[in-house]
């Protein structure tokens, strides 16, 4: 079979399934099964492939008609220049949170030496891509699942980062004492969803990503609550700046909550669509 035979019977397969961008997701499973670049893929599109790589494309495109993410399909995705290996144990990288660290690298400057620490790290997307970013700074990364930091670890590990991971429940009374104070930048990506949205999910976000990682309960505000009372016992340095990643309806609320814990300069920033997304401070 020709890779552009091959190739159409995925983009339609997945068109009928009405997944998302067939065309770039059929692109992304031939790449990366038959280890070709896009350019490469239109250039050999005339090739004939074996019967190995036949099965193994139609196996993945199978799984993504079922709205099994094709990041999970393919065990990882690019983020900010690097690869990262992902498993359903973790959030498939938002490009919200690829410009929350551009908004938390602006807010801080380059160059600095900064003990930096992201709270509920999953990938490790944002504590990699900081160091990625900040090679001088510290940074430590934490999450309540142990398979959430063997991934990350896995992925700093790939990306020769050196990173400093600690299991931790932001929740629980001795976070601060567990992952320690006097950081100069906290970030952090919690879960923000309330249950009740549960069913108003796309499928291939509730059947197949963490729940754990995704839903915050009946208060769209605990986790942000915690980060907030963890300031005031020393998690965040004076003149520390915190950058927060937020549901679009309650960005202004956590503003109003980090106010009320004597966090300076509180901005709120959009996302790319123009959402209100991202909550700035400062601990002055």
């Amino acid at each position: 079979m020709y890779i552009k035979t091959i190739f159409r019977e995925v983009e339609n397969l997945l068109e009928q399934a009405s997944i998302p961008s067939p065309r770039r997701t059929a692109v992304w499973i031939l790449c990366d099964i038959i280890r070709c670049s896009p350019a490469h893929l239109i250039s050999r599109e005339g090739d004939r492939l074996d019967q190995n790589h036949i099965i193994r494309i139609r196996e993945a495109a199978k799984r993504c008609v079922a709205h099994e993410p094709v990041q999970y399909v393919l065990g990882h995705t690019e983020f900010g220049g690097l690869r990262l290996h992902l498993s359903p144990a973790v959030l498939i990288p938002r490009p919200e949170t690829e410009q929350m660290i551009e908004v938390a690298l602006e807010a801080v400057g380059s160059g600095s030496t900064l003990k930096v620490l992201d709270i509920g790290t999953g990938s490790g997307c944002i504590a990699l891509s900081i160091k990625h970013a900040l090679p001088a700074a510290q940074v430590t990364a934490c999450d309540i699942s142990d398979t959430a930091l063997q991934i990350a670890k896995k992925n700093a590990k790939k990306n020769g980062l050196d990173i400093r991971f600690i299991m931790a429940d932001l929740l629980s009374y001795d976070f601060v004492h567990t992952v320690g104070m006097g950081y100069d930048l906290v970030v952090a990506n919690p879960p923000y969803i309330p249950d009740s949205e549960h069913s108003q999910l796309p499928r291939i976000v509730r059947d197949y990503e963490p729940g754990i990682a995704l839903f915050c309960g009946d208060d769209p505000l605990a986790f942000y609550r915690a980060i907030a009372e963890s300031l005031g016992t020393g998690l965040l340095s004076q003149g520390g700046t915190l950058v927060l990643e937020t549901h679009v309806d309650y960005a202004d609320s956590v503003g109003m909550l980090l106010q009320q814990k004597d966090v300076s300069q509180v901005q709120i920033k959009p996302d790319f669509a123009g959402l209100p997304r991202f909550v700035i401070g400062k601990l002055l």
